[in-house]
């Protein structure tokens, strides 16, 4: 009997054999072993013809194929010769050849036969960096109103209460005009404006949000140089042109800004978000004088006045003083554009309104 048994559990065992496959991935040899259904995968290629570190920046140097995963199996668009990419990392694995992920989420081989390292213009490191995606706004996005707040949600409340007078300044006339607009409303009665008062009053609630968050398009990128990123920054300014001077505001060019307003979101526009000064906290009490802070910031270049150049911050004290008061962009051909009482404008750099320069200061370098 156990004989018989013997022979049954010798007759049930299997021979495992092991087989071996070679196949071709993206014209590198690759070999897979199968051994007792555990498979591994491993890819062998020339390291030479792919680059190692992320190049932050790439040209690719003949058409080519994105993808939509690492993996390289499902194409998303076709790019043209010389088309650049910002590059977010470099994708490494023992099982797989290197691979470049895009900023925008796409994905191409790492193939130094198919792209080009490409050197992004940027500022010293002492400088503010320029940015090579679109900056995001710094600071509170739907902050409240209250006495000493300025800018355009102000501005759209005073004109709602009839406070208005000229100045866009959350005063005590319309803290009170706010506070008996909540009562006949059946509101809290603060005086301040919150989201459900600015809605009470007739304006939406996207506004609210909107209004704030502005910043001005990216219309530099990073394979460009200092003359396409002054450039936008100047475009940008140009938007403003004919809108009305008013105090403390930065948003878009649907709105009147003032000065240090125009020079930020032109800022914006060339890629320099330079913080902590920022469009948000510019309608902020304490910082409706932004051109000072401007002034004061280490991270902007000064230069010499008579090195000026197209592009440069142009600074003036109050005459008298020693106080900034006022910043401007300097066009070239002693032309600055600026926004000053009543509107923005482009004017001599020197005129009898402003006549005492501070100094020059230089976000490009």
């Amino acid at each position: 009997m156990r004989k018989r048994w013997t022979a049954a559990i010798l007759a049930a065992l299997v021979t495992v054999s092991t087989a071996t496959t070679t196949v071709k991935a993206d014209d590198t040899s690759a070999t897979t072993s199968q051994t007792d259904s555990a498979t591994t995968d491993k890819v062998t290629y020339n390291k030479a013809d792919y680059l190692t570190n992320n190049p932050k920046l790439v040209k690719v140097k003949h058409a080519t194929t994105l993808y939509r995963d690492a993996a390289l199996t499902k194409s998303a668009h076709n790019a043209k010769a010389g088309s650049h990419f910002l590059i977010s990392k470099i994708i490494k694995s023992d099982d797989q050849v290197p691979v470049l992920k895009t900023s925008d989420g796409f994905y191409l081989p790492a193939k130094k036969s198919l792209l080009t390292k490409v050197k992004a213009y940027q500022n010293p490191k002492q400088y503010h960096q320029v940015q090579y995606t679109q900056i995001k706004p710094y600071g509170k996005v739907g902050y409240n109103l209250s006495r000493g707040y300025e800018g355009i949600k102000t501005w759209k409340v005073m004109h709602r209460m009839g406070t208005w007078g000229g100045t866009n300044y959350y005063n005590q006339a319309t803290y009170n005009a706010v506070k008996n607009f909540q009562r006949s409303h059946h509101l809290p009665a603060t005086g301040n404006v919150n989201l459900a008062t600015w809605r009470k009053m007739g304006f939406s609630k996207k506004s609210w949000y909107s209004i704030d968050s502005y910043v001005a398009p990216l219309k530099a990128y990073a394979w460009q140089g200092r003359k396409a990123h002054i450039e936008a920054m100047i475009n940008q300014a140009y938007k403003y042109m004919g809108k009305p001077w008013l105090a403390g505001c930065s948003t878009s060019p649907s709105y009147g800004v003032d000065c240090s307003g125009l020079v930020m979101q032109g800022l914006y526009a060339g890629g320099i978000s330079p913080v902590p000064t920022s469009s948000i906290g510019h309608a902020h009490p304490g910082n409706e004088w932004n051109s000072r802070n401007l002034w004061a910031d280490k991270h902007l270049k000064r230069v010499p006045y008579s090195q000026r150049k197209r592009g440069d911050l142009v600074f003036y004290y109050q005459p008298g003083t020693h106080t900034i008061w006022h910043v401007a962009i300097y066009l070239g051909n002693n032309r600055v554009i600026e926004s000053w009482p009543p509107r923005v404008m482009v004017q001599p750099i020197v005129n009898s309104q402003r006549n005492v320069i501070a100094g020059i200061k230089r976000p490009f370098i």
